[in-house]
Parts: structure tokens; C-alpha cells; sequence
């Protein structure tokens, strides 16, 4: 894997096929390896960068500057722009989705076309003071708990389970929950990085200022909570194309790969 420090943390991510550059981002708690059915899917018109993000796969963790997550794990976007040497698509799911929207936002130039794959922006329920937002805060606040007292299995089997459904984590192998578990300090900053409170936390107003492209993925399974996420962008972007997982929830891109891939790919393929 390609490896480079940017502002100073080191950074690694795959690099592969030849064509017009696509920057794929992974969710939480998981690693570039997530895409490496879409590459080899894409690699043949495409060339794919797919980054471990802070704290991922095989990337230094964030930086303990105070900085929430987003403008750091925006900054390896910027850098992978600046590599591919022409306008990039972004596709992002979960925690990648927030990041390819905020690079979107903050470098349209270099972004050809986003596909955001069930963002998780919680905080613009917080801002709309929407009743799904408990959701969030419950989760989030059970997680941060249990991390504070030092008990990273028990969180790192909620978030699982909170996302794949009960008895998601004792039933992935041995090597999968060990990587949860280490990734666990990480994802508490992914909670907390999502709030309305955090630092540089993007507003419901913002996605309507993509100047881009745009094409929604959504799961037919998914949680309430981010089943209004994407009702949200919707109507701030009425333009945007939209398509739906059947059969799917929240881990489409790992759980049903051939389904989710087939829509990201046709999407890339028109633009």
C-alpha cells in the first residue's frame, strides 16, 4: 500500500486501475479493505484510491489536538485530490459519507461527482431538533460511557450490534472482534465527532451548497434515525439522484457488496 504523512500523521490507502481518479471512503470501525470488491469492479475504466482513515486499518490515529475527525480525515482527501491529478468522484459510506461531503463542500473544483452512501449525520437531526435524534444520543451516549470506565468489548459489541442487529458481534470471528474492540477509541471519537456541538460540525443548510453531482444510496433496513438523515438530504438536494438496498441495512457495502456496488458503479459510469 501506498503510505505518506499528511499534516504529519501517517497515512496509508490501496491505489489501483487507470482512469478517471474515484476516492472511496469506509464507515467506522473498519478499513479500505471494505472496497476491495469495488475495485476490482471499477478498476478496469477507474483508477481507485481508497484510504484507511485516522485510527484505520494502517493509518495513525487522530491527532490530540482537539480537532474533531472531520477536517483531519478531510485533509487525506485533500491529499488523494491533489494525487490523482484530476477531478475525483467521492463515494463515502457512514463516517465516510460526512467526510466526502465536507471534502465536496470544501474543494467542488476537485470533485467530479458524490455518492454518499447513508451519512451519518446525526447532527443535522440534533440541529432540526428532530425526534430521531435519540437514536443517536442514546447509542452514543452508552458508547462514551462505557469507554470512560474501561470496558471497550461491551462498547465495541453494542456498536456492532446497533448497526448489524443483536448478536451481530458474537457471531463475527475472532480476528473481527479484536479489530472492533482496538478501533473502539477511535469510534468514540466518530460519536462524538458527529454531534452539532463538535467543532466545525456541519449545518442542515450545508449540503445545499454542493455544487456537484450527487446520487443517495440508502438501505431498505436501515435504522430510523438515518432513515431521516437521508429523508434530510433529500430535500436539500432535490437534484440528487437516489437509490434503495433491498434486502440491506446499514452494512449494505459489507453485507450485500454485489447490490451496493452494482448501483455505486452505474452511478460513476453516467457521470
Amino acid at each position: 500500500m501506498p503510505q505518506a504523512r499528511v499534516s504529519g500523521r501517517k497515512v496509508n490507502w490501496r491505489d489501483a486501475g487507470a482512469g478517471p481518479p474515484v476516492i472511496l471512503l469506509h464507515c467506522s470501525s473498519s478499513h479500505s479493505g471494505q472496497w476491495k470488491a469495488l475495485i476490482e469492479a471499477l478498476q478496469s475504466g477507474f483508477r481507485c484510491l481508497a484510504p484507511d482513515l485516522h485510527g484505520y486499518g494502517r493509518s495513525d490515529g487522530l491527532a490530540a489536538d482537539g480537532r474533531a475527525y472531520g477536517p483531519q480525515d478531510a485533509a487525506i482527501v485533500a491529499y488523494l485530490l491533489d494525487q490523482a491529478g484530476a477531478p475525483a468522484h467521492l463515494v463515502g459510506h457512514s463516517l465516510g459519507g460526512t467526510v466526502a461531503l465536507r471534502a465536496a463542500l470544501e474543494w467542488p473544483d476537485k470533485v467530479r461527482s458524490l455518492t454518499l452512501i447513508e451519512p451519518v449525520l446525526f447532527g443535522l437531526l440534533e440541529a432540526a431538533d428532530d425526534p430521531d435524534r435519540i437514536e443517536y444520543l442514546q447509542i452514543a451516549h452508552d458508547i462514551l460511557v462505557l469507554m470512560h470506565f474501561g470496558r471497550p468489548a461491551e462498547a465495541a459489541q453494542r456498536f456492532t450490534d446497533f448497526w448489524m442487529g443483536p448478536g451481530a458481534f458474537d457471531a463475527a470471528g475472532s480476528d473481527t472482534q479484536a479489530y472492533i474492540v482496538d478501533t473502539m477509541p477511535r469510534v468514540a471519537d466518530d460519536w462524538l465527532g458527529i454531534s452539532r456541538l463538535a467543532p466545525d460540525s456541519l449545518g442542515v443548510a450545508d449540503p445545499g451548497r454542493l455544487a456537484v453531482p450527487c446520487h443517495l444510496v440508502e438501505s431498505e433496513h436501515s435504522r430510523p434515525s438515518v432513515k431521516r438523515i437521508m429523508e434530510l438530504l433529500r430535500g436539500a438536494l432535490p437534484e440528487a439522484t437516489c437509490s434503495q438496498v433491498p434486502g440491506a441495512g446499514h452494512m449494505a457495502p459489507v453485507t450485500h457488496p454485489e447490490r451496493t456496488n452494482a448501483i455505486v458503479a452505474a452511478f460513476l459510469r453516467g457521470h
